[in-house]
This record gives C-alpha cells, sequence and structure tokens, in this order.
C-alpha cells in the first residue's frame, strides 16, 4: 500500500477482500476460543467461519428477552450463541458491512432453526439503528478493523439504551511493539494487528464517548501460532514475523483483551473524535 492504512476507503478495501477470500474452515479458531458444549449449539457452517479473538460471551451475562446488537457478525457463531441466550422472548441484530458474511450468517441461523436474528447490513461507523434501542453490544476482534474507532465507540453509545451494556474483544498492542515491515502489510490489519490500539488507549476512548465502569475482564496473549490459525494472516506475515521478532516477543505478539462497560445517562454521551 502507498498511502497511510488510516485512509478509510483503503481499510474498508483490504478488509473486504481479505474476509471475501478466507479459506472454507477456521474451525481450529472456533475450537480455541469455546468449549465443546458451547461449539455442541452451532452449526458446522458458523463453527467452519469462526474469526474471533476470545470467547467475549463467557462475561457478557446476556438476559433473556434482551435485544443485542453483535456487530461483525462474520460467519454467524456469537450471534447464534447470543440468540439462544437471549431465547425466544429477545432479538439478536446481525450487523455485517458485507453482504456474503450476512448470507453465511443467515445460513447458519437457518441451519440452527433461530427465529430471533434479524439480519443488519450496514458500517459500525454508522450503525443503521435509531438512538437508544439495544440492550447490549457485542462484537469479536472488529473494532479495531475500523481506522475511526471513536466513531465506531460512540455509535455503540448511540444506540445503547440507559443502562445498557457493552461487551467486545479486540486486540491490543503496545506502541511501536511490532517492526513497520510487519505493521504495514496489509495483512496485518485484516488480522486486528496493525490497527490494534493499546489497552490503556481502548479504555480511554470508549471513557471520551461517554462510557462507565470501563472494565478488562480478561486477557490472553496471542503467539505467532496462533496468529498461524488465521487465515487473515498471510503466510509472508508469519514469515515476517518469525524471522523479525525476538523469541520472547513471538510468544506475545499481541493481546487479546474482553471490554465490558455501561452506557452513561444520555447527557453524558459525547459526540466521537478520532484523537488519539
Amino acid at each position: 500500500m502507498t498511502r497511510d492504512l488510516m485512509h478509510g476507503a483503503e481499510v474498508k478495501e483490504l478488509v473486504r477482500a481479505a474476509y471475501r477470500n478466507v479459506p472454507p474452515t477456521t474451525a481450529a479458531v472456533a475450537r480455541r476460543l469455546y468449549s465443546a458444549d458451547e461449539l455442541a449449539d452451532v452449526p458446522r457452517s458458523a463453527i467452519d467461519r469462526s474469526l474471533g479473538v476470545a470467547n467475549h460471551l463467557r462475561f457478557a451475562g446476556i438476559r433473556p428477552g434482551e435485544r443485542v446488537l453483535d456487530i461483525g457478525c462474520g460467519g454467524g457463531i456469537d450471534t447464534i450463541l447470543a440468540a439462544r441466550r437471549t431465547g425466544a422472548s429477545g432479538r439478536v441484530i446481525a450487523l455485517d458491512f458485507l453482504p456474503e458474511m450476512l448470507a453465511r450468517t443467515a445460513n447458519a441461523v437457518s441451519e440452527a432453526g433461530l427465529g430471533n436474528v434479524d439480519l443488519l447490513e450496514g458500517e459500525m461507523e454508522d450503525i443503521p439503528l435509531p438512538d437508544a434501542t439495544v440492550d447490549l453490544i457485542i462484537s469479536n476482534g472488529v473494532v479495531n478493523l475500523s481506522p475511526r474507532k471513536s466513531r465506531v465507540m460512540a455509535e455503540c453509545a448511540r444506540v445503547l439504551r440507559p443502562g445498557g451494556r457493552l461487551c467486545v474483544s479486540d486486540l491490543t498492542v503496545g506502541q511501536d511493539d511490532l517492526p513497520p515491515e510487519i505493521l504495514t502489510q496489509p495483512a496485518a490489519w485484516a488480522g486486528c494487528v496493525a490497527g490494534a490500539l493499546s489497552e490503556p488507549a481502548f479504555v480511554r476512548k470508549l471513557e471520551k464517548v461517554g462510557f462507565r465502569d470501563v472494565e478488562v475482564v480478561h486477557r490472553e496473549a496471542l503467539s505467532v501460532d496462533d496468529c498461524a490459525l488465521y487465515p487473515l494472516f498471510t503466510p509472508a506475515v508469519i514469515r515476517l514475523m518469525r524471522e523479525l521478532l525476538p523469541p520472547a516477543r513471538q510468544r506475545v505478539v499481541a493481546v487479546s483483551i474482553v471490554v465490558r462497560a455501561n452506557r452513561a445517562e444520555a447527557e453524558s454521551v459525547v459526540g466521537p473524535s478520532d484523537a488519539p
């Protein structure tokens, strides 16, 4: 890429290309994150398209009857697990900007026999929902794909009802932790490493747009071997990691975190800013 990765159109196009070309199965990722009991409730088609970075649903506290928004539904695994937990009296809105991903989620939901999922095509920087209409927002390795993360977080605050909750998983990387030869690879952005925030920056951005009680409830190191499970990291990027990173650093390329937060009262929610 010849331009800065912060150019939104370029980022979206590389993400679009990477996710459209995911290989037939990423079941190894699902087995890394979810228990056998959890996967027993999920169709194989969704397991084969798992691309998350942590199991945030264990910390989300989904309640029967809630309206849940899954940002970046992908192959549908988290949408399906969430829909089972809300029960028939609740709803899960599966949001994705790629029609192909929505089609995969729709197929998996149909296989699962669920009738409480709504598909929604749209961008996380401009969520096509009215203000204060969902109880809980979940996402798994998605926020870092946006070059406008503060905008995404502000949109989350906007669509949550007062007292609503956020529980998301993503990767964090310390400033200057990876060499530029890796960070400038498009596949590193698609894999959520090049665009990743540090943990303090992630928390600070949530607080800045009006979230309260922001808490990191889970951390897990992601090694080069773990990255190799994700097809979004091309063989070239994995090879660079092995060549350029010292052995100790290869064991902790990034840290996956689960963050929980509560929506502040309406008067406390502020507009987005993409400043650090």
